[in-house]
This record gives structure tokens, C-alpha cells and sequence, in this order.
């Protein structure tokens, strides 16, 4: 039977009760950004007696994910087996040496691809107790260039379009943790702390910087705020949603905007794309965005939709992937309705365009 005790529920002791007994609440979903850490709740204790066992409670945090399948089971990933031993690498239990009622798991570094639901199991000799914790990682890391030309950006400038496209500019934490993903892009992009930076999985000539043929996130080191290159953006969270919206007749950049605005919207940022492709948004058909840039998000990867990989496309004037489309091109339009404050104004398209 079950008691009730400071707003959790806990399981009573009866002699009829198992050794282990988890200390089980209903988990909201725990929301973490791109690259910190992040403390998953496990907490237990043991019925009286229970330290007359050979060995302590054995420790298991698994994930798990996706539909069940026809014989009942879903897809698991080991993520840390412990008894007393001491953990390494991005995951730990930093209670459990003092408290060996507490196995709640740390990780660090936090990936996209580390969401999902997470289950604690204590096991005891042949008893065991589980529960799961759902997690969220939030943001997204993407690439930006000036609307005119490659490496033609300097710091202030940096910071100022990614707080123009609803982002800020990336930690070198988020960029490694984008890359751990499989994050790849061979242009150089100013971060946060003044470095330049850029990642790459296949080196290759004009991607080795100074790593050579490894893999890994390419450092350019502390550079001049004068000097000029790309930039690495974070947008955090989506707050509102992102729609593509299409006429007959297509659209020129300032069409575009007016017909977003008698949507009760605005054109969407390119932050707000990146966002919304991250959350699932897929269209093979480009549209404007706020900056004057036309890109489109994939998801399914498929013919005609700009590459084998998913990812937000870009339409450029030339094949050196340089220069966006003349304002009076004809394209359709991503929209975005919010309440997001850092929403790109018309005279935000006036300051880079007019």
C-alpha cells in the first residue's frame, strides 16, 4: 500500500515489502540547454537488514526510447553500471559516495540526441526497484553569414546578427556539443569568448586547420574583434510557431513581410527556422526569412530537397554559396507567430537591405 509524506509519494514498509524501495514521484520533463549539465533524480533506500547482503546495490541507468515493437520491447542504450566504484567520462553519480541511497545521475556536456527517458534500476541480489526521468535538451547551434559575402563579419557585427535572428552567439561548449552530434561545417565562425572556430567530422583539403586529418572542432584561437569571419549562433527555445506560407504568384522580400503580417505574423528569423527544423518542421520549398536570406528545413532527406543529410538549406546567388537573392526575387515565406521578444523588426531588413 501505498502513504503520502511532503507531496511525494513514497512506498510504505511492510514486512512483506521488497529489499529496495524507490522513492517515486511523478517527473515532470527536465529541461536543460545545449552543452550543461544536467542532475537526473534516483533516490531509494533499503529495508532494514538489507546491509547484511554480500555485495551493495548495484546501480543501472538506461535509456530508452521509441515505439515498442511487436514482441513488446523498446530500444535501450546503456548509459552507466555501477557498484562502488568511482565514473568517468560525461556521466557520474556525485551523491552516491556520500549517500548510498542517492544514485540521481549527472551529465555533462549535453547533447540534442541525449533527450529522451532515462530509467534508474537498484538492484539487490535478485530484488530490484526502477524508476524513469524524462529529459529535454533545448537550443540549437547553426552557422550564419553576412547577407552579402563569406568571412565578413567582425565580433560586434557577430553578436549583433545572431541577436538579430533571435539567438545569441554560441559557447565553444555548444559547438562541441553540436559536433559530438555530427555537426559538420567547414567555415569559420566567431564564438562567444572571441575564438574562431569551426567543426569538422571528414577532413579534407581546405578543412584540415589544426588538426590535420583528424576529426574535431578546428581553433583559429583568440583573434582581433577587427578582423573578419562568420559566426556560430544559439537559438535556445521556440516560442511560438513557425508556418510556411505560399501564393500563386510568389513573393518578393517586402511582399513577404506584408503578406506575414496579414497572417496576424511576422517573417520568422533564421533562429526561429533552425528551431522549428529542429522540432520537426519539413518543407522542400524555399521561403523568405526575416534577414532577407530564403532557406527551407529538411528533415527527410529526399531528391531534389539539397542533400543526403538533414539540415536547414540555403539559397544563394552563385555556387560559391555567397550573396542572398536580390530583394525582388520571387520566393514563398516562412512566417512566425509569438510573442518572442527578440522578433526581427522591418527596420532590421531596412538596416541590411535598404
Amino acid at each position: 500500500y501505498f502513504c503520502n509524506a511532503n507531496d511525494a509519494i513514497f512506498l510504505c514498509l511492510t514486512s512483506a515489502d521488497t529489499v529496495v524501495n524507490m522513492r517515486k514521484v511523478t517527473h515532470q520533463t527536465i529541461t536543460e540547454e545545449l552543452s550543461k549539465t544536467v542532475l537526473l533524480p534516483c533516490l531509494f533506500t533499503l529495508r532494514p537488514g538489507a546491509s547484511s547482503f554480500p555485495e551493495p546495490p548495484r546501480i543501472k541507468w538506461t535509456k530508452v526510447w521509441g515505439q515498442r515493437g511487436s514482441d513488446g520491447l523498446q530500444k535501450e542504450q546503456s548509459v552507466l553500471v555501477a557498484k562502488d566504484s568511482a565514473f568517468h567520462g560525461r556521466v557520474s553519480l556525485p551523491g552516491y559516495s556520500k549517500d548510498r541511497y542517492n544514485a540521481s545521475l549527472a551529465l555533462t556536456g549535453l547533447r540534442s540526441s541525449d533527450s529522451g527517458l532515462y530509467r534508474c534500476e537498484v538492484v539487490v541480489g535478485i530484488n530490484d526497484e526502477q524508476d524513469t526521468v524524462p529529459l529535454e535538451v533545448t537550443g540549437v547551434v547553426f552557422h550564419y553569414r553576412a547577407p552579402h559575402d563569406r568571412y565578413a563579419l567582425s565580433f560586434a557585427d557577430a553578436k549583433r546578427v545572431c541577436i538579430e535572428n533571435s539567438a545569441t552567439i554560441a559557447t565553444p561548449g555548444q559547438l562541441q556539443s553540436t559536433f559530438a552530434d555530427g555537426y559538420e561545417n567547414c567555415d569559420a565562425g566567431w564564438l562567444a569568448d572571441q575564438t574562431v572556430r569551426y567543426p569538422i567530422q571528414s577532413p579534407r583539403p581546405g578543412c584540415y586547420g589544426d588538426r590535420e586529418d583528424s576529426p574535431g572542432v578546428r581553433n583559429y584561437g583568440n583573434r582581433a574583434p577587427d578582423e573578419l569571419f562568420d559566426v556560430y549562433c544559439f537559438a535556445k527555445k521556440l516560442q511560438g510557431e513557425v508556418f510556411y506560407s505560399t501564393v500563386p504568384e510568389k513573393l518578393s522580400l517586402a511582399a513577404a513581410s506584408t503578406h506575414c503580417h496579414s497572417l496576424g505574423a511576422q517573417l520568422a528569423t533564421v533562429g526561429q527556422l533552425y528551431l522549428a527544423w529542429q522540432a520537426g518542421l519539413d518543407q522542400c520549398d524555399p521561403g523568405w526569412l526575416a534577414d532577407g536570406s530564403v532557406r527551407y528545413p529538411i528533415n527527410v532527406p529526399r531528391k531534389n530537397c539539397g542533400g543526403d543529410e538533414p539540415g536547414v538549406r540555403t539559397v544563394y546567388n552563385n555556387p560559391n554559396r555567397t550573396g542572398f537573392p536580390d530583394t525582388t526575387a520571387l520566393f514563398d515565406a516562412f512566417c512566425y507567430s509569438g510573442t518572442e521578444s527578440s522578433l526581427v523588426s522591418d527596420k532590421v531588413n531596412v538596416k541590411l537591405f535598404g
